[in-house]
């Protein structure tokens, strides 16, 4: 039997349809309204679930009442009056005798959102857990000091949807040494950080999932709105097409495996196919899944890792990333909220000559890109934190304070410095190129180390590395690179009479280049030629 994706599609959203009232005749909130929830700040935050149908509603929380009438459907929605951070509050939600939920523990401060794939999604547990503790990347950081209880985290659970949810598996809890392993490294140094920068509640919303590329996190509508993604929309319905097929094969193979094993062949187990409506790559599953029900809840902004999923389709990336950022945007109704997001971390083999056809490359190149076209964005750079031996590096305390650098001041209105240098221009002059940039104040080179902060050194303090340039043949050269006041002078004997530089390009680049703050440049590119994930003609 093949499966057609529009009916199991249908199939979903009768089911949703019919499940969206209330259970039991009851009031029930939706899913990020728990105990020790996190509301945003200064901002009528909405709460919304639903109730008998036509039941009035009221809400009462730091000496507000708000009430509303539940719809015919049973669906109901109010907004809070902005408040001030603080806590913690009881949010009571009252309805006809006997009908009452009470939340306890109920704090105002900063609500962030933190999304991506396995390395947003990469845990506390997995940096402070190693058998080894020569491979302690952070030996500052134990679960028994993970613990502020004005820092609190929900999860949501993974799960996907072939339309829309309107419910999650999701539970705030306070930051504890119990309770924050499987938190998200990243979105924990993050939170911590503006915990004690700004003196306020924090809350983190790990809303992520490893190996998932950008178009899963999309609305359907998002993907349908732009041609150059229908074939997005094509794969997930010849996904379903197939999968009859597929599941043919994998029982074939199984069985070969197992009568290998019986025989006492060592022998590699064939991996089962996700079931289409399982399928976590699929286009807007995720969105429909993990993102839909939790829309729209107060927050701040989004940090956001992920990337790693798309480098075959870096060049498309360019394009895929701004909707994605625009798409959430429109969906949550708040405006052009903040969304800062991580440039992917080196990884792989390092190269000794420069290479081309780098899709870890040009993704960092897209999301370099992002900058200049998406406003109210920042990026946190990471070219010093890779690890050849893996493609999620435990270096994360030092992404959470990137990205929480450029949230105190593109958010907050901090004064400090953000960001590393990212590329302004560059000039050709006879044998040399010129390149300045932004945020270059105190240029220098920094030393660079593999795995952890004390291992093997890649590049030293005392000389630029990273750079690259080429002429007309489109032919690159590892280049010598001098620091001039704001600018960096490229050269090579190799390269007469250059057309073009490049910095840091390549699955795992060894570039050194830093500002006054120990911020790491962006790597970049001038030229406009071709790129090695470009679809061809």
């Amino acid at each position: 039997m093949r499966l057609n994706i529009h009916v199991i599609c249908l199939a979903a959203a009768l089911l949703i349809a019919g499940s969206s009232g209330p259970a039991g005749a009851k009031i029930v909130l939706a899913p990020l309204f728990t105990d020790n929830a996190v509301l945003q700040q200064k901002q009528a935050d909405p709460v919304w679930g639903t109730a008998d149908p036509n039941e009035t509603v009221n809400l009462t929380i730091n000496g507000q009442s708000v009430k509303t009438v539940a719809g015919a459907d049973g669906k109901w929605s109010v907004r809070l009056k902005p408040m001030n951070a603080g806590g913690p509050f009881t949010l009571a939600v009252t309805g006809s005798p006997g009908d009452a939920v009470t939340l306890n523990n109920i704090l105002i401060g900063e609500v962030w959102i933190c999304g991506g794939q396995s390395n947003m999604e990469f845990s506390i547990y997995a940096i402070v857990w190693d058998p080894d503790p020569k491979k302690c990347v952070s030996p500052n950081v134990t679960l028994d000091n993970c613990a502020d209880p004005l820092l609190h985290f929900a999860m949501v659970k993974n799960n996907v949807g072939l339309a829309p949810l309107s419910t999650a598996d999701a539970q705030w809890k306070e930051v504890r040494p119990d309770t924050a392993g499987w938190l998200s490294a990243t979105g924990y140094f993050f939170g911590r950080e503006l915990r004690k920068t700004l003196n306020v509640p924090v809350g983190i919303i790990n809303d992520n999932w490893g190996g998932t590329p950008a178009q899963a996190w999309m609305s359907r509508g998002a993907l349908e709105a732009n041609p150059d993604f229908k074939h997005y929309l094509d794969e997930e319905a010849a996904y379903a097409e197939s999968y009859p097929r597929m599941l043919d094969n994998f029982n074939a193979k199984q069985a070969s495996y197992l009568a290998s094993k019986a025989a006492g062949t060592v022998g590699t187990a064939p991996a089962k196919p996700d079931e289409p409506a399982k399928w976590k790559a699929g286009a807007a599953h995720l969105y429909n899944g993990m993102i839909a029900p939790v829309i729209p809840y107060g927050i701040k902004g989004a940090i956001w890792y992920q990337g790693e999923s798309n480098a075959g389709r870096a060049f498309e990336y360019r394009t895929l990333f701004p909707a994605l950022i625009a798409d959430w945007r429109k969906n949550w109704g708040e405006g052009e909220f903040p969304f800062l997001y991580v440039q992917l971390a080196p990884t792989y083999a390092i190269s000794p000559k420069p290479v081309d056809g780098s899709g870890w490359a040009e993704i960092r190149e897209a999301q370099r890109l992002t900058l200049a076209t998406v406003p109210n964005t920042a990026m946190a750079v990471i070219t010093d934190v890779g690890d050849q031996n893996t493609v999620h590096p435990k270096r994360k305390e030092p992404v959470g304070h990137r990205l929480a650098l450029a949230a105190r001041a593109l958010v907050y209105m901090e004064n400090t410095e953000c960001t590393g240098p990212v590329l302004r221009g560059a000039s050709v002059d006879g044998s040399k190129i010129r390149v300045s940039f932004t945020h270059a104040q105190g240029l220098h080179a920094i030393e660079v180390h593999d795995v952890a902060d004390n291992g093997p050194m890649l590049a030293g303090a005392d000389k630029l590395a990273g750079f690259e340039i080429a002429g007309a043949d489109r032919k690159y050269h590892a280049a010598d690179a001098a620091i001039d006041g704001t600018s960096v002078v490229v050269s090579s004997p190799d390269v007469p009479t250059p057309v073009a530089v490049r910095y840091a390009w390549a699955n795992y680049p060894v570039a050194n280049l830093s500002n006054g703050a120990g911020l790491p440049a962006s790597p970049f590119k001038t030229d406009d030629w071709p790129w090695s994930t470009q679809p061809k003609p």
